[in-house]
């Protein structure tokens, strides 16, 4: 239910089995002026998922002191954004901060990588990635004051998670701990524990990368055995150990330069009596006391340390925010070269959050603990793999007019997009009539109902359409689509921010390329000629009536309802009528033009034709677009055949699909598009919002109760 903000435009148009659109019937009266804005990007009640703080830890923290929320978000305001996350960090810190800086009911506090996916800020264009304070939310609208963009120019063979590890917050404390701290220098020993944790672990090989000698603690016999993959000079598993002070005598006899902590506790009790003189001492955390419900008593350190004259410094990596964009570039450096790596703990979805927070608590991660909402997708156009899409079938076949029960809602699993494919979110779908006569024609029961819409790319293995693309795609009544790209047809270059990208289905699309191919390819129309148009209110015949205006011509038209009658009028149509409220169709046809008609641009068939048909003047016209009087029909109508008509006239009557003249669609878009910017073209809309309400509006355009293109927001 996504829809995000318009950019760019229609380059080419549908292909062929989609120009059967063409034959968009006259519809019914709404005008949406002033929703237009509103429907032209962005959606508004987005459904955010939030784990709150239940209830206070009372010691270790349990399943039930957690509680998953879902709250409606409000559409951006101007300067404002809406995030959805992408990777979530998973940090010690938590179970601290928990404590005493949020209350019962608060939302968990929390780092994660999060994309754009909505934007009314120019500093944070959509489809970018920042890190972002917004705790465990899959979705946030905020003004971006405490959002960090992603560092320029970030390798696409690197997994974004990293901004929450090695090239984020635990990275940046090692760095600074190490450097600004400790001021470890080539040839001293280090100390650390917690040594396989996010921190610890990148800790452990910025050493080795000065030239140090590095011993780690870990609590477990598999992070112990990957502390010596990361080169460690001496690594143990502080829990099978016979004695913890043995243990660093024998690993380093003549005592630590340097101590990194992580844990406190007994451990540092321990640990500082190993300590040279003049030692040093970065106090990072101090994980063995955090869900203590008592607080844990040892020995005073002060002693020590004035004998020992250590130095012993508790800090955060924010103390030098200044450094951080340098900071950062060194980090990704060491990374790519090799030198460090980068081991995550990966839990799955973000139902899981607290089980990934429990775990970490308990030790069960090698490296940064992370949750991913989504399965992981490296580089810069990561987001999610498995999404939901809902799709609306063709549940049983018409028989008469479509009715609900034929139509049935959906919720399929995507998977992954593979290399070259892209995973598309519907914006804006198209609602036409041309879909009636195709499900009988070409579809079977269980297909997916038949359609174009304009989707934007939330996720790319395509270097053709990158995330945050827009692209006019055949993929019927879907919310989301796999698809390898093939049959896209990306929105043309520059289109204006101020118009809806909906238009690319209607005016600046499929309709007003149909109409202008019909007048111009198939009547060839003539300045000062006479054009009768029928169903002249829709998408194709509005369009239509404007363009014969603009080349000269006069034009008669009808339509269904009062309201459209005034609608045509408003375009300057010189005639328009409502056929239903008519005494006779063939006098009103020949008052309106006594000489007859040159062209006619047919969108009705059935007896609206036969008549017209005997209004038009010798060697006319017709182009046959569409036949939604017949559209609904179980028994086929019958009528006078038009044969001697057409050979007493001469008349040329030639069916039509817009696919016809694909070559030309660029130029005819530009076309189209200049004409609506300098006013000779107007645009209206009939908006229905909400996907699940596709069926209605379809039926709706049946019934005519649209004025111009039929249009569902998603």
């Amino acid at each position: 239910m996504r829809v995000t903000k318009l950019f760019n435009l229609v380059s080419r148009l549908l292909s062929s089995h989609i120009s059967f659109a063409a034959s968009v019937s006259e519809l019914t009266a709404y005008t949406l002026i002033e929703e237009i804005e509103k429907c032209c990007l962005e959606q508004t009640m987005v459904q955010a998922k939030t784990w709150i703080l239940k209830k206070h830890f009372d010691g270790f923290p349990e399943a039930s002191n957690f509680e998953l929320k879902v709250e409606e978000l409000s559409e951006p305001k101007d300067g404002e954004m809406l995030l959805e996350s992408v990777f979530l960090s998973v940090d010690p810190y938590m179970r601290l901060l928990s404590s005493f800086g949020m209350k019962n009911g608060s939302v968990m506090d929390g780092t994660q990588v999060a994309k754009v996916i909505q934007s009314k800020n120019p500093a944070f264009p959509i489809g970018s990635h920042v890190i972002a304070p917004c705790g465990w939310r899959t979705h946030t609208v905020c003004n971006g004051a405490d959002l960090i963009p992603i560092i320029p120019d970030w390798p696409q063979g690197i997994s974004l998670s990293l901004a929450l590890g090695t090239i984020g917050m635990p990275g940046l404390t090692a760095l600074y701990g190490i450097e600004e701290v400790l001021g470890l220098q080539r040839g001293e020993t280090l100390l650390l524990n917690a040594a396989a944790g996010a921190v610890g672990s990148v800790v452990g090989q910025i050493a080795k990368i000065k030239g140090c000698k590095v011993v780690g603690s870990a609590g477990s016999d598999a992070k112990v055995a990957f502390l010596k993959e990361l080169g460690f000079d001496h690594a143990f598993n502080y829990k099978t150990v016979g004695s913890l002070e043995k243990e660093l005598k024998q690993a380093s006899p003549e005592g630590y330069d340097c101590y990194f902590d992580n844990v406190g506790g007994f451990f540092s009790s321990v640990a500082l009596q190993q300590m040279k003189n003049l030692g040093r001492i970065a106090v990072c955390g101090s994980i063995s006391v955090y869900n203590d419900t008592t607080p844990q008593t040892g020995p005073y350190p002060y002693l020590t340390m004035i004998f020992k004259q250590l130095k012993m410094e508790g800090f955060m990596e924010n103390r030098w925010k200044h450094k951080h964009p340098e900071s950062l570039k060194r980090l990704m450096g060491w990374l790519k070269e090799g030198k460090l790596r980068c081991p995550e703990h990966i839990t799955k979805g973000f139902e899981n959050m607290p089980a990934a927070f429990m775990g970490m608590l308990k030790g069960e991660n090698i490296g940064k603990a992370i949750s991913q909402p989504r399965l992981l997708l490296c580089g810069k156009s990561t987001t999610r793999t498995m999404v939901q899409a809902k799709t609306w079938i063709l549940k049983k076949h018409f028989d008469g007019f479509p009715e609900h029960s034929n139509f049935e809602l959906k919720v399929e699993e995507l998977p992954e997009p593979k290399d070259g494919e892209v995973l598309l979110e519907a914006v804006f779908l198209s609602v036409d009539p041309y879909m009636r006569p195709f499900s009988r024609a070409r579809m079977k029961e269980g297909d997916v109902m038949i359609g174009t819409q304009v989707a934007k790319v939330i996720q790319s293995n395509s270097p053709t359409f990158p995330v945050g693309t827009h692209a006019v795609a055949r993929c019927g009544w879907r919310t989301h689509t796999v698809c390898d790209g093939s049959g896209l047809i990306p929105i043309m270059p520059d289109w204006p921010r101020d118009i809806s990208l909906s238009l690319a289905l209607g005016a600046i699309g499929m309709p007003g390329l149909t109409a202008l191919y019909g007048i111009e390819e198939v009547l060839g129309l003539q300045r000062g000629e006479t054009l009768l148009v029928n169903a002249a209110a829709g998408a194709v015949g509005s369009v239509v009536g404007q363009i014969a205006k603009i080349k000269g011509c006069k034009v008669v038209g009808s339509a269904g309802s009062d309201a459209k009658v005034a609608f045509l009028k408003e375009l300057g149509f010189d005639h328009a009528f409502n056929y239903k409220t008519v005494v006779s169709l063939e006098e009103e046809l020949k008052k309106a033009s006594p000489e007859g008609y040159d062209c006619y641009f047919d969108n009705v068939g059935g007896l609206f034709s036969s008549v017209a048909l005997q209004q038009m003047k010798n060697l006319g016209r017709i182009a046959v677009c569409g036949s939604i009087s017949l559209y609904n029909d179980t028994t086929p109508q019958t009528g006078p055949y038009p044969y001697l008509t057409m050979i007493f006239k001469q008349l040329k009557m030639e069916g039509f699909l817009q696919s016809r003249w694909e070559h030309k669609h660029p130029e005819s878009l530009k076309r189209l598009m200049e004409w609506l910017k300098e006013g000779k073209l107007q645009s209206r809309e009939h908006i229905t919002k909400g996907f699940e309400n596709m069926p209605a509006a379809f039926m709706g355009i049946l019934k005519g109760e649209n004025i111009g293109k039929a249009v569902v927001t998603v």
